[in-house]
């Protein structure tokens, strides 16, 4: 009886052996399966979107970093573009500039005090006179302007220079290519205020002055009675102006190719009172 008692016992502990062995399984499968089932879940929850926004901000990086290259080469294509247009611009106001140098470094053409009328038939009356040695130009009506023109002239390609003081008012300065018959003319006007501006006359008096160019210079030396010799370069459509012998401006017009040169006091506000001296002109 002690025998058998004894092996039930150990038949006993084996099977429970056996069942610890299947719940033992069991419960590591479990494990393992709420493992698997864990780690799943956290990559799908953490590092799956985690690795999705490196890889987004890298790409954002990457966007960003183009943009500014892009940026960077527009800015440095803008940079050398105005660098190159400065140096155009440069080159094109020296080429002015010694174009005047050159032509008026020899002997003029034409070189008039203006003490007289003379040769070249300038007007008299009508607010053009000669007084105290200078060619004297008025003009009382505002919004007007009073060309005097010297007749007995024609001129196509030339450099013509004159100096001019405002007594009062406003500007004064020169005519070009201007055409007895009508006034029709290019005007070049400067102002006591420092103040430019370059216009075609089509000589009808109804229509205003069409603007080829206008601004302020530092060259002008302002005020009443201060001396600014004014000069045009006329080549062909081309034309060059100059204050003080200094390249300021070209305009390009192919409505008048030659005519008569002259002079005129501008009224924008006030009345106007020019005198003028030393003309002279270089035919090219």
């Amino acid at each position: 009886m002690e025998f058998e008692a004894k092996s039930n016992t150990g038949l006993l502990k084996t099977a429970d052996k056996h069942r610890f062995s299947k719940i033992t399984l069991a419960i590591a499968t479990a494990l393992l399966l709420v493992v698997g089932s864990s780690t799943l879940i956290g990559y799908k929850i953490v590092y799956h979107p985690y690795i999705l926004r490196i890889q987004g901000t890298a790409t954002s990086i990457a966007r960003i970093q183009q943009t500014v290259h892009v940026r960077a080469t527009h800015a440095a294509q803008i940079s050398a573009t105005l660098i190159a247009q400065d140096r155009a611009t440069a080159t094109a106001v020296a080429r002015h500039q010694n174009n005047y140098d050159l032509v008026t470094s020899s002997f003029p053409s034409i070189n008039d005090d203006l003490h007289n009328p003379d040769i070249y038939n300038w007007d008299t009356g009508s607010g053009c006179t000669f007084n105290n040695s200078t060619y004297n130009v008025t003009v009382a009506e505002k919004g007007f302007f009073l060309p005097c023109i010297a007749k007995n002239t024609s001129l196509s390609n030339f450099v013509y220079q004159v100096d001019m003081k405002i007594i009062s008012g406003d500007a004064g300065g020169l005519i070009i290519r201007s055409h007895g018959d009508n006034s029709q003319s290019y005007i070049f006007v400067v102002g006591q205020d420092g103040s430019y501006s370059i216009y075609y006359y089509s000589g009808e008096n109804r229509k205003a002055a069409q603007t080829l160019a206008d601004g302020y210079n530092s060259q002008i030396i302002t005020g009443y009675r201060q001396v600014n010799t004014l000069a045009v370069l006329a080549s062909g459509s081309s034309l060059d102006f100059y204050i003080n012998r200094k390249y300021v401006t070209s305009v390009i017009d192919t409505t008048l190719s030659s005519g008569q040169i002259g002079v005129l006091a501008n009224n924008y506000k006030r009345s106007t009172l020019v005198a003028y001296s030393h003309a002279r002109v270089w035919k090219l």
